[in-house]
């Protein structure tokens, strides 16, 4: 859209004052100290025609934000301007128009009572079977093996040389490192070649170092390891006893134990069907939704997420183009996926935005500070250091802004009709949107003791743990 403002000498009087100021502690008149300089002085000195220029320039931003707000608009570009009154006539005037992209209007219907289908919360006995494997592999130990060849599973001990063309590369070799076949812990596509071998073998495993390698140099180009296998060892899991649940949780029975993991998780499903359930209701109304989106309120985004991207690269001494590179990829490739990454964010944030406006839905800076208290108390951090600082840098004011999407998120899921096979159309009302995602993973280690170490761990000696090579 196109803004026009008009400004009289009214609107400029404090501009113009602080152009003096700013003038007057820069230029140089004999006979006056800088600051201290009569308006007339600097009007003779520098031409009146030049005070005014330089109000206007200054003048501008500032204009142009109250026009901005006399509108009731929300710009989400930077604007274009074009002068058509400079303050030259009689009357002072100042009259430019603003070219900018605005904050589109969005109209969302029929939102309430939506269908969403119930996600599945049960709590399988396959569920059960890999949370306790979990369990028990923390607990495993590690037994020789000489009889057979590596399989997957297996644990490797092996020293390694490194070539590239023929040529071995300084510093790249290393001794007695473990890696499991099938974990691709040392470097992808190197473990799977060592199924089939046999202590004492010599193998050439050739791989390409991958995107994010420390050595930039290197990112992308083959390379083959000259590799000896030195021993062979298989994971030895405990059995499933009443002596197994003393050692990694703190129940007497086994039995205790399996309840125990069931019911974390069934809260762990619960919390996950729930996220499942806002992310359907968000979808279905932003697909029923017409939203004309702006090109450049996209543009700016997806710039945002790339120049993200080349910072967090040069960190390793990595540049976009050579992670691109070993990806066999384009920026091109790249953007379009981030475009329609940003696009479908973007409108669902539109969306939420207009229903939270619709249903006045608003949060207090208490309630934003409720939410930083928390999540820092989540982390080990000191929630009134991590306020204040959010204070400092503005951040309180993404946090209400985020969390009223989220609270529009919540209000479409507790008012939609959820169907499932064999259960009655119910509301289901969410719990708190920002808890942090549990995951079976994180429950079996929940269940375990501090104090106990798995004998894996303890037996492996220089196992990798995803390290690159030497």
């Amino acid at each position: 859209m196109t803004l026009r403002v008009e400004a009289g000498p009214d609107d400029l009087t404090e501009i113009l004052e602080q152009t003096y100021k700013d003038l007057g502690a820069k230029v140089k008149v004999p006979g006056f100290r800088k600051g201290k300089i009569p308006k007339k002085v600097i009007d003779s000195h520098l031409g009146a025609d030049y005070v005014r220029t330089e109000t206007i320039k200054n003048g501008l931003p500032t204009l142009y934000v109250m026009g901005v707000m006399d509108a009731g608009i929300v710009p989400v570009s930077d604007p274009e301007i074009n002068i058509i009154e400079a303050g030259e006539d009689e009357e002072g005037r100042i009259i430019f128009e603003a070219k900018v992209d605005v904050k589109p209007e969005v109209t969302v219907k029929d939102y309430m009572g939506i269908k969403l289908e119930a996600p599945d919360t049960e709590v399988t006995d396959q569920d059960l079977k890999e949370a306790m494997d979990e369990a028990r592999d923390r607990f495993a130990t590690l037994e020789v093996v000489e009889m057979r060849p590596a399989e997957k599973g297996d644990f490797v001990m092996f020293d390694y040389k490194v070539f590239t063309e023929g040529v071995p590369l300084e510093g790249k070799a290393g001794s007695d490192r473990m890696t499991e076949i099938g974990a691709e812990d040392f470097l992808p596509g190197f473990d799977e070649q060592l199924v089939g071998a046999r202590k004492g073998d010599i193998l050439d495993v050739v791989v390409s170092f991958p995107p994010d390698y420390g050595d930039p140099a290197l990112v992308g180009k083959p390379a083959t390891f000259r590799t000896i296998v030195k021993e062979i060892k298989r994971k030895v899991l405990p059995d499933m006893n009443d002596d197994l649940a003393k050692e990694v949780s703190r129940f007497e029975t086994l039995d205790e134990f399996k309840q125990d993991m069931r019911d974390r998780i069934a809260r762990i499903k619960e919390m996950m069907g729930q996220r499942q359930l806002k992310e359907q209701a968000v979808q279905a109304v932003v697909e029923s939704t017409f939203v004309d989106l702006p090109d450049s309120m996209v543009d700016h985004q997806v710039q945002g997420e790339v120049e993200e991207m080349t910072e967090e690269l040069a960190e390793r001494d990595i540049t976009l183009d050579d992670y691109l590179q070993a990806l066999k990829g384009s920026r091109h490739e790249l953007e379009k996926a981030i475009r329609e990454r940003v696009i479908e964010s973007v409108k669902a944030e539109l969306v939420l935005d207009a229903i939270a406006a619709a249903e006045g839905i608003e949060v207090s800076d208490e309630e934003a500070e409720d939410y930083i208290r928390e999540n820092a108390l989540a982390a080990g951090g000191d929630p009134a250091k991590v306020i204040a600082d959010a204070r400092k840098h503005g951040r309180i004011l993404n946090v209400k802004a985020n969390l009223r999407i989220s609270k529009a998120a919540d209000l479409l899921v507790e008012n939609a009709t959820v169907v499932g096979a064999g259960e009655e159309p119910e509301g289901v009302v969410l719990g708190k949107a920002a808890e942090p995602e549990e995951t079976v993973t994180e429950t079996a280690e929940e269940a375990t003791t501090d104090e106990a170490k798995p004998a894996a761990e303890e037996d492996t000696g220089a196992a990798s743990t995803g390290e690159e090579p030497e």
